[in-house]
């Protein structure tokens, strides 16, 4: 995961939740994941990925692209 940990606006904050549910069901992982991804639009600052390079005004409200997309992989197989 290249030194990425939950908290830091990478698509590690929807994979990790996501797969710490996993046993429970791909229904269970995909809410957890988008909980994830939903959580890193809060976060005005990044300490790992791209998004290091965006100021927080730019940040803010916006889910990290690749939690995001953990999170739709999640619920599209939970479909």
């Amino acid at each position: 995961m290249g030194g990425a940990r939950l908290g830091d606006s990478t698509m590690v904050d929807a994979l990790s939740p996501g797969l710490d549910v996993l046993e429970k069901g791909v229904g269970s992982a995909a809410i957890a994941a988008r909980a994830g991804a939903d959580l890193t639009a809060t976060f005005i600052k990044a300490n790992a990925g791209r998004a290091t390079y965006i100021n927080a005004r730019q940040l803010e409200g916006h889910a990290d692209p690749g939690a995001e997309a953990v999170a739709r992989l999640f619920e599209h197989l939970a479909a």
